[in-house]
């Protein structure tokens, strides 16, 4: 499974330094949690951290 996340944030500038603050590490952390949970479930070992 491969996640692909392709987002542009609106507000021009203001919406760039947001996402880039806030919305990107929030959307790592959220793939992270759920590529562990995945794992976890189907039987697998936890994926290496990127």
């Amino acid at each position: 499974m491969r996640d692909v996340v392709d987002f542009t944030a609106p507000m021009g500038l203001a919406g760039r330094l947001v996402a880039s603050l806030v919305l990107r590490p929030y959307l790592r952390r959220l793939i992270a949690r759920r590529n562990a949970y995945l794992a976890i479930t189907l039987g697998g070992a936890l994926p290496p951290r990127v």
